[in-house]
């Protein structure tokens, strides 16, 4: 008998079974292990993402309230530790005292900086002598400011420690300088305002880079390119005082 014909159909491959997704409000089709795949990559995409802006999202948020990231200019950094520190501490007998190395010279004095960045500040205090610490909230800018400033603080004359905190829990007791770069708005300043009258001794300096602190016109004895510095021992000091020392005007 002959052979029976064989059907064309049987050369046909079985088509694989599709399946039907939505990722990010797109509908795809794919084959099941396509799909995988796909669904795969996606959720890998989505969590380095989120763990990348993460970190920049944080000082937004009302719990970690802080000013966002930016950059110190060296020639600000060598204005505040070759002008503006000096000049106050040669102006102040307890700011001098503090320091125990003479009028104008910042070694021995302690130094906070408030959002420490690319830790510049934290160095230069260091290789002034003075004993600096710095907060920064961001793990990744803490990160590169650390491998940045690592030989400069093991050289320097004095000491730095940059360390991944909040600035709001600083201990600020025996502290003669804090350093800030706020922001307007949002109370960020009025608070770190309080905090600073609450726990700084008398005779401590605060400078804010550009922004004014609200409520102390009276104390601010320096504004020079763009740093305000404001003098703690002015507060219980009478309005003639202040009349008689004019803030230094920014050149």
């Amino acid at each position: 008998e002959a052979a029976p014909a064989v059907s064309s159909d049987a050369s046909v491959v079985a088509e694989v079974p599709k399946k039907r997704i939505n990722i990010l409000g797109f509908q795809l089709e794919a084959s099941e292990s396509k799909a995988k795949k796909m669904l795969i990559g996606a959720s890998t995409f989505l969590l380095v993402m989120n763990g990348l802006g993460l970190p920049f999202v944080l000082p937004k948020m009302r719990r970690f309230l802080g000013a966002p990231y930016l950059p110190m200019k060296r020639n600000v950094v060598e204005v505040l530790f070759d002008r503006v520190l000096p000049t106050w501490v040669a102006t102040r007998p307890a700011a001098a005292a503090a320091s125990g190395s003479g009028a104008g010279s910042l070694a021995g004095l302690r130094l906070v900086d408030f959002g420490s960045g690319d830790g510049r500040i934290v160095a230069a205090a260091a290789a002034s002598g003075m004993h600096a610490v710095g907060y920064e909230l961001n793990p990744y800018v803490w990160l590169l400011s650390r491998l940045r400033t690592r030989r400069a603080l093991a050289a320097a004359a004095g000491s730095g420690e940059l360390r991944w905190a909040n600035a709001w829990t600083a201990d600020l007791r025996n502290v003669d300088v804090v350093t800030v770069y706020g922001r307007p708005g949002d109370a960020f300043m009025e608070k770190t305002a309080i905090k600073l009258e609450q726990e700084l001794p008398p005779h401590a300096a605060v400078v804010s880079h550009f922004f004014d602190v609200p409520g102390w016109e009276r104390l601010l004895v320096q504004d020079v390119q763009g740093l305000k510095l404001y003098d703690l021992s002015r507060r219980n000091a009478g309005s003639s005082e202040a009349t008689k020392r004019p803030p230094v005007p920014e050149e």
